[in-house]
């Protein structure tokens, strides 16, 4: 997924089901469409809960961001899936990071 982050790719791949090693030429125009209206809704409910602060981030009032709190895979390598309980895997591309569920992003 490109133009939306390395946070909210993983976090939208997840809501929408798909793994973040399908090739984008074998996922369907249905699941593309998904995928859009999901990243939408990553992105509104990231906005109303001040952004994501990972470190040092804080919004135009000084105040951190709260989406953190609701990340369901990325940066939680090796824990288990709020959904499954399989264990979180993470994969480097490009010195960017990408996590997943193995078993709800099949």
């Amino acid at each position: 997924v490109v133009g939306v982050g390395n946070i909210y790719a993983s976090e939208s791949l997840f809501a929408a089901g798909i793994s973040p090693t399908r090739a984008a030429g074998k996922i369907s125009l249905a699941r593309y469409e998904r995928l859009a209206e999901t990243i939408r809704m990553v992105l509104s409910a990231s906005i109303a809960q001040g952004g994501t602060t990972l470190r040092d981030f804080v919004n135009a009032t000084g105040n951190p961001g709260y989406f953190r709190q609701t990340l369901n895979v990325y940066e939680r390598e090796g824990q288990p899936c709020r959904i499954c309980e399989t264990p979180i895997r993470m994969a480097r591309q490009a010195q960017r990071a990408t996590y997943w569920c193995p078993r709800c992003q099949s």
